[in-house]
Protein backbone atom coordinates (compact mmCIF):
# COMPACT_ATOMS: atom_id res chain seq x y z
CA UNK A 1 0.00 0.00 0.00
CA UNK A 2 2.86 2.41 0.84
CA UNK A 3 4.47 1.78 -2.56
CA UNK A 4 1.19 2.44 -4.35
CA UNK A 5 0.75 5.68 -2.42
CA UNK A 6 4.29 6.78 -3.27
CA UNK A 7 3.75 6.19 -6.99
CA UNK A 8 0.47 8.11 -6.94
CA UNK A 9 2.01 10.96 -4.94
CA UNK A 10 5.01 11.21 -7.22
CA UNK A 11 2.79 11.14 -10.30
CA UNK A 12 0.89 14.09 -8.79
CA UNK A 13 4.22 15.91 -8.29
CA UNK A 14 5.06 15.27 -11.95
CA UNK A 15 1.68 16.60 -13.07
CA UNK A 16 1.80 19.75 -10.95
CA UNK A 17 5.47 20.57 -11.55
CA UNK A 18 5.58 19.60 -15.23
CA UNK A 19 7.77 17.11 -17.05
CA UNK A 20 11.27 18.15 -18.22
CA UNK A 21 11.71 20.95 -20.74
CA UNK A 22 11.08 19.98 -24.36
CA UNK A 23 14.71 20.60 -25.36
CA UNK A 24 15.67 17.51 -23.42
CA UNK A 25 12.67 15.20 -23.43
CA UNK A 26 11.38 13.26 -26.41
CA UNK A 27 8.65 11.28 -24.60
CA UNK A 28 6.84 11.20 -21.28
CA UNK A 29 8.05 8.62 -18.73
CA UNK A 30 6.47 5.18 -18.80
CA UNK A 31 4.49 3.85 -15.80
CA UNK A 32 7.48 1.66 -14.91
CA UNK A 33 9.79 4.69 -14.94
CA UNK A 34 7.37 6.65 -12.75
CA UNK A 35 7.30 3.79 -10.23
CA UNK A 36 11.12 3.59 -10.20
CA UNK A 37 11.32 7.36 -9.76
CA UNK A 38 8.83 7.30 -6.89
CA UNK A 39 10.81 4.62 -5.06
CA UNK A 40 14.06 6.57 -5.51
CA UNK A 41 12.31 9.75 -4.37
CA UNK A 42 11.20 8.03 -1.13
CA UNK A 43 14.72 6.74 -0.48
CA UNK A 44 16.08 10.23 -1.09
CA UNK A 45 13.71 11.76 1.47
CA UNK A 46 14.67 9.20 4.10
CA UNK A 47 18.39 9.81 3.50
CA UNK A 48 17.83 13.58 3.63
CA UNK A 49 16.12 13.26 7.02
CA UNK A 50 19.15 11.41 8.42
CA UNK A 51 21.46 14.07 6.88
CA UNK A 52 23.08 11.57 4.53
CA UNK A 53 23.08 14.24 1.86
CA UNK A 54 25.27 12.46 -0.74
CA UNK A 55 22.97 9.41 -0.72
CA UNK A 56 19.92 11.67 -0.79
CA UNK A 57 21.28 13.58 -3.80
CA UNK A 58 21.98 10.35 -5.70
CA UNK A 59 18.44 9.09 -5.10
CA UNK A 60 16.83 12.40 -6.11
CA UNK A 61 18.95 12.50 -9.28
CA UNK A 62 17.92 8.92 -10.05
CA UNK A 63 14.26 9.89 -9.61
CA UNK A 64 14.72 12.86 -11.95
CA UNK A 65 16.52 10.70 -14.53
CA UNK A 66 13.58 8.25 -14.70
CA UNK A 67 10.75 10.79 -14.51
CA UNK A 68 12.06 14.38 -14.71
CA UNK A 69 10.38 16.79 -12.28
CA UNK A 70 11.12 20.13 -10.67
CA UNK A 71 10.59 18.67 -7.17
CA UNK A 72 13.19 15.92 -7.54
CA UNK A 73 15.68 18.29 -9.17
CA UNK A 74 15.19 20.91 -6.46
CA UNK A 75 15.88 18.42 -3.67
CA UNK A 76 18.93 17.08 -5.53
CA UNK A 77 20.32 20.64 -5.69
CA UNK A 78 19.71 21.21 -1.97
CA UNK A 79 21.30 17.87 -1.04
CA UNK A 80 24.43 18.46 -3.17
CA UNK A 81 24.81 21.94 -1.69
CA UNK A 82 24.50 20.65 1.88
CA UNK A 83 27.03 17.91 1.08
CA UNK A 84 29.54 20.61 0.10
CA UNK A 85 29.54 19.59 -3.58
CA UNK A 86 29.12 23.05 -5.08
CA UNK A 87 30.20 21.96 -8.58
CA UNK A 88 27.45 19.34 -8.82
CA UNK A 89 24.87 21.57 -7.11
CA UNK A 90 25.57 24.45 -9.50
CA UNK A 91 25.48 22.17 -12.57
CA UNK A 92 22.07 20.88 -11.46
CA UNK A 93 20.95 24.45 -10.73
CA UNK A 94 21.89 25.60 -14.24
CA UNK A 95 19.96 22.65 -15.68
CA UNK A 96 16.94 23.44 -13.49
CA UNK A 97 16.83 27.07 -14.60
CA UNK A 98 16.61 25.97 -18.25
CA UNK A 99 14.08 23.20 -17.69
CA UNK A 100 11.81 24.94 -15.18
CA UNK A 101 11.99 28.71 -15.76
CA UNK A 102 8.58 29.27 -14.15
CA UNK A 103 8.96 27.13 -11.02
CA UNK A 104 9.10 29.45 -7.94
CA UNK A 105 11.19 27.08 -5.79
CA UNK A 106 13.79 26.61 -8.56
CA UNK A 107 13.96 30.35 -9.15
CA UNK A 108 14.50 30.87 -5.42
CA UNK A 109 17.35 28.43 -4.74
CA UNK A 110 19.11 28.04 -8.11
CA UNK A 111 20.33 31.60 -8.93
CA UNK A 112 22.29 32.12 -5.68
CA UNK A 113 24.07 28.78 -6.10
CA UNK A 114 24.97 29.58 -9.71
CA UNK A 115 26.32 33.01 -8.74
CA UNK A 116 28.43 31.49 -5.97
CA UNK A 117 29.77 28.87 -8.39
CA UNK A 118 30.71 31.50 -10.99
CA UNK A 119 32.96 33.15 -8.42
CA UNK A 120 34.56 29.97 -7.06
CA UNK A 121 34.54 27.48 -9.97
CA UNK A 122 35.12 27.23 -13.73
CA UNK A 123 31.99 27.63 -15.88
CA UNK A 124 31.92 25.53 -19.08
CA UNK A 125 29.27 25.93 -21.78
CA UNK A 126 28.88 22.86 -24.02
CA UNK A 127 27.09 22.71 -27.37
CA UNK A 128 26.45 19.66 -29.61
CA UNK A 129 24.97 19.83 -33.12
CA UNK A 130 22.95 16.73 -32.17
CA UNK A 131 21.68 15.93 -28.68
CA UNK A 132 24.52 14.22 -26.83
CA UNK A 133 25.60 12.71 -23.53
CA UNK A 134 28.65 14.26 -21.90
CA UNK A 135 31.31 12.86 -19.58
CA UNK A 136 33.96 14.93 -17.83
CA UNK A 137 36.96 13.06 -16.50
CA UNK A 138 35.12 9.78 -17.17
CA UNK A 139 32.04 10.80 -15.13
CA UNK A 140 28.71 11.39 -16.82
CA UNK A 141 27.08 14.77 -16.29
CA UNK A 142 23.51 15.05 -14.96
CA UNK A 143 20.54 15.37 -17.26
CA UNK A 144 19.47 13.54 -20.38
CA UNK A 145 20.86 14.08 -23.87
CA UNK A 146 20.75 17.73 -24.91
CA UNK A 147 22.30 20.09 -27.44
CA UNK A 148 23.23 22.76 -24.89
CA UNK A 149 24.26 22.52 -21.24
CA UNK A 150 26.27 24.39 -18.63
CA UNK A 151 28.73 22.69 -16.27
CA UNK A 152 30.58 24.00 -13.23
CA UNK A 153 33.96 22.40 -12.51
CA UNK A 154 36.70 22.82 -9.95
CA UNK A 155 39.74 24.58 -11.47
CA UNK A 156 41.96 22.16 -13.38
CA UNK A 157 42.55 20.26 -16.63
CA UNK A 158 39.71 18.10 -17.98
CA UNK A 159 39.03 15.69 -20.83
CA UNK A 160 35.47 16.27 -22.06
CA UNK A 161 33.79 13.60 -24.18
CA UNK A 162 30.50 13.88 -26.07
CA UNK A 163 28.68 10.69 -27.11
CA UNK A 164 25.90 9.78 -29.52
CA UNK A 165 24.11 6.60 -30.60
CA UNK A 166 26.04 4.04 -32.61
CA UNK A 167 29.01 4.27 -30.25
CA UNK A 168 30.04 7.59 -31.83
CA UNK A 169 32.01 10.00 -29.68
CA UNK A 170 34.33 13.00 -29.77
CA UNK A 171 36.78 14.24 -27.14
CA UNK A 172 38.31 17.63 -26.37
CA UNK A 173 40.47 18.98 -23.56
CA UNK A 174 39.95 22.16 -21.58
CA UNK A 175 41.82 24.01 -18.81
CA UNK A 176 39.68 25.88 -16.32
CA UNK A 177 40.60 28.54 -13.78
CA UNK A 178 38.68 29.87 -10.81
CA UNK A 179 36.11 32.50 -11.73
CA UNK A 180 36.60 32.03 -15.48
CA UNK A 181 34.23 30.75 -18.19
CA UNK A 182 34.88 28.72 -21.33
CA UNK A 183 33.02 26.87 -24.07
CA UNK A 184 33.33 23.76 -26.23
CA UNK A 185 31.44 22.73 -29.37
CA UNK A 186 31.03 19.17 -30.63
CA UNK A 187 29.88 17.81 -34.00
CA UNK A 188 28.53 14.27 -34.21
CA UNK A 189 30.56 11.99 -36.51
CA UNK A 190 28.72 10.46 -39.44
CA UNK A 191 27.24 7.03 -38.89
CA UNK A 192 29.53 4.43 -40.45
CA UNK A 193 27.77 2.35 -43.10
CA UNK A 194 28.12 -1.39 -42.41
CA UNK A 195 29.36 -3.67 -45.15
CA UNK A 196 26.52 -4.98 -47.34
CA UNK A 197 25.41 -8.54 -46.69
CA UNK A 198 24.61 -10.53 -49.84
CA UNK A 199 22.30 -13.50 -49.32
CA UNK A 200 21.88 -15.77 -52.39
CA UNK A 201 18.55 -17.52 -52.87
CA UNK A 202 18.01 -20.41 -55.29
CA UNK A 203 14.40 -20.51 -56.58
CA UNK A 204 12.65 -23.64 -57.91
CA UNK A 205 13.45 -24.37 -61.60
CA UNK A 206 11.04 -23.08 -64.20
CA UNK A 207 9.87 -25.12 -67.20
CA UNK A 208 8.27 -22.17 -68.98
CA UNK A 209 10.09 -20.52 -71.90
CA UNK A 210 10.88 -16.84 -71.70
CA UNK A 211 11.66 -14.24 -74.30
CA UNK A 212 14.42 -11.68 -74.00
CA UNK A 213 13.63 -9.16 -71.33
CA UNK A 214 12.38 -11.79 -68.87
CA UNK A 215 8.78 -12.07 -70.14
CA UNK A 216 6.92 -15.07 -71.53
CA UNK A 217 5.26 -15.06 -74.92
CA UNK A 218 2.02 -14.13 -73.20
CA UNK A 219 3.58 -10.78 -72.23
CA UNK A 220 3.69 -11.62 -68.51
CA UNK A 221 6.56 -12.51 -66.24
CA UNK A 222 7.68 -16.13 -65.85
CA UNK A 223 6.87 -17.99 -62.63
CA UNK A 224 10.54 -17.90 -61.65
CA UNK A 225 10.28 -14.17 -60.92
CA UNK A 226 7.49 -14.80 -58.43
CA UNK A 227 9.50 -17.54 -56.72
CA UNK A 228 12.45 -15.17 -56.52
CA UNK A 229 10.22 -12.76 -54.61
CA UNK A 230 9.04 -15.56 -52.33
CA UNK A 231 12.63 -16.55 -51.63
CA UNK A 232 13.74 -12.99 -50.95
CA UNK A 233 10.74 -12.43 -48.67
CA UNK A 234 11.60 -15.58 -46.74
CA UNK A 235 15.23 -14.55 -46.31
CA UNK A 236 14.21 -11.07 -45.15
CA UNK A 237 11.66 -12.50 -42.72
CA UNK A 238 14.29 -14.84 -41.27
CA UNK A 239 16.82 -12.01 -41.01
CA UNK A 240 14.22 -9.78 -39.31
CA UNK A 241 13.40 -12.54 -36.81
CA UNK A 242 17.09 -13.02 -36.05
CA UNK A 243 17.57 -9.27 -35.63
CA UNK A 244 14.61 -9.04 -33.24
CA UNK A 245 15.91 -11.90 -31.09
CA UNK A 246 19.41 -10.43 -31.13
CA UNK A 247 18.08 -6.99 -30.08
CA UNK A 248 16.14 -8.59 -27.21
CA UNK A 249 18.96 -10.80 -25.93
CA UNK A 250 22.16 -8.85 -26.68
CA UNK A 251 22.75 -7.01 -24.44
CA UNK A 252 19.23 -7.61 -23.10
CA UNK A 253 17.15 -5.44 -20.72
CA UNK A 254 18.40 -7.20 -17.59
CA UNK A 255 22.05 -6.56 -18.42
CA UNK A 256 21.37 -2.90 -19.22
CA UNK A 257 19.36 -2.52 -16.01
CA UNK A 258 22.13 -4.10 -13.93
CA UNK A 259 24.79 -1.89 -15.53
CA UNK A 260 22.78 1.30 -15.02
CA UNK A 261 21.45 0.77 -11.49
CA UNK A 262 24.87 1.40 -9.94
CA UNK A 263 26.07 4.99 -9.55
CA UNK A 264 29.20 6.39 -7.96
CA UNK A 265 29.39 8.84 -5.07
CA UNK A 266 28.60 11.71 -7.43
CA UNK A 267 25.50 10.05 -8.85
CA UNK A 268 27.18 9.10 -12.16
CA UNK A 269 26.41 5.98 -14.18
CA UNK A 270 29.23 3.88 -15.54
CA UNK A 271 30.50 4.11 -19.12
CA UNK A 272 29.30 0.50 -19.61
CA UNK A 273 25.73 1.68 -18.91
CA UNK A 274 25.84 4.21 -21.79
CA UNK A 275 27.47 1.74 -24.18
CA UNK A 276 24.96 -1.07 -23.54
CA UNK A 277 22.00 1.29 -23.81
CA UNK A 278 23.19 2.69 -27.16
CA UNK A 279 23.94 -0.83 -28.45
CA UNK A 280 20.38 -2.00 -27.70
CA UNK A 281 18.90 1.13 -29.31
CA UNK A 282 20.88 0.62 -32.54
CA UNK A 283 19.75 -3.01 -32.84
CA UNK A 284 16.14 -1.95 -32.33
CA UNK A 285 16.44 0.53 -35.22
CA UNK A 286 18.01 -2.17 -37.40
CA UNK A 287 15.11 -4.55 -36.68
CA UNK A 288 12.51 -1.87 -37.51
CA UNK A 289 14.25 -1.21 -40.86
CA UNK A 290 14.32 -4.91 -41.75
CA UNK A 291 10.66 -5.27 -40.78
CA UNK A 292 9.65 -2.48 -43.16
CA UNK A 293 11.71 -3.89 -46.02
CA UNK A 294 10.30 -7.41 -45.45
CA UNK A 295 6.73 -6.11 -45.55
CA UNK A 296 7.39 -4.11 -48.74
CA UNK A 297 8.98 -7.04 -50.60
CA UNK A 298 6.19 -9.35 -49.47
CA UNK A 299 3.48 -7.03 -50.80
CA UNK A 300 5.34 -6.56 -54.10
CA UNK A 301 5.71 -10.34 -54.49
CA UNK A 302 1.98 -10.83 -53.90
CA UNK A 303 1.10 -8.22 -56.54
CA UNK A 304 3.49 -9.79 -59.08
CA UNK A 305 2.03 -13.25 -58.43
CA UNK A 306 -1.58 -12.06 -58.71
CA UNK A 307 -1.41 -9.78 -61.74
CA UNK A 308 1.86 -10.09 -63.65
CA UNK A 309 2.82 -13.80 -63.64
CA UNK A 310 2.13 -16.21 -66.51
CA UNK A 311 0.88 -19.24 -64.59
CA UNK A 312 -0.58 -21.06 -67.62
CA UNK A 313 2.34 -20.64 -70.06
CA UNK A 314 2.12 -19.82 -73.78
CA UNK A 315 0.66 -22.51 -76.02
CA UNK A 316 2.74 -23.67 -78.92
CA UNK A 317 1.72 -25.26 -82.19
CA UNK A 318 2.97 -28.64 -83.32
CA UNK A 319 5.10 -26.95 -85.97
CA UNK A 320 6.71 -24.76 -83.36
CA UNK A 321 7.44 -27.80 -81.22
CA UNK A 322 9.10 -29.50 -84.22
CA UNK A 323 11.30 -26.49 -84.94
CA UNK A 324 12.10 -25.94 -81.32
CA UNK A 325 15.79 -25.75 -80.54
CA UNK A 326 17.29 -27.68 -77.65
CA UNK A 327 15.68 -26.73 -74.38
CA UNK A 328 16.78 -23.41 -73.02
CA UNK A 329 17.28 -23.01 -69.31
CA UNK A 330 16.57 -20.07 -67.10
CA UNK A 331 18.77 -19.13 -64.16
CA UNK A 332 17.80 -16.39 -61.75
CA UNK A 333 20.03 -15.42 -58.83
CA UNK A 334 18.20 -13.10 -56.38
CA UNK A 335 20.10 -11.11 -53.80
CA UNK A 336 19.41 -9.05 -50.74
CA UNK A 337 21.72 -6.20 -49.63
CA UNK A 338 21.50 -4.92 -46.09
CA UNK A 339 23.83 -1.99 -45.53
CA UNK A 340 23.24 1.71 -44.85
CA UNK A 341 19.97 1.02 -46.68
CA UNK A 342 18.29 -2.24 -47.70
CA UNK A 343 17.78 -3.35 -51.31
CA UNK A 344 16.72 -6.45 -53.20
CA UNK A 345 17.20 -7.62 -56.77
CA UNK A 346 17.89 -10.56 -59.06
CA UNK A 347 20.60 -11.52 -61.54
CA UNK A 348 19.45 -13.78 -64.39
CA UNK A 349 20.73 -15.66 -67.43
CA UNK A 350 18.22 -16.92 -70.05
Amino acid sequence: MKGMFSVAAFALVLHSAGVAHAVEESAEPTPAQVRTAAEAFDRGREAYKTEDFVEAAEQFESADANAPSAAALELAIRARDKAGQLDRAATLAALALVRHPDDPNIQKIAPPIVERAKAELFELDLKCDEACDVTVGGKITPGRRATDRTLFLAPGHYNVRAGWSGERSSSKSVDGNKGEAGSLEFSAPEVAAPAPVVVPVTPPPSDKPADEGGQTRSGKLPKAVFWVGVGVTGVLAGTTLWSGIDAQNNPGPDRVRDACKTVDSNGNHSAECDSLYNQGLDKQHRTNLLLGVSAGVGVATAVVGAFFTDWGGAKKSAAEQAKKAPAQGISVQPWVSIGSGASVGALGRF
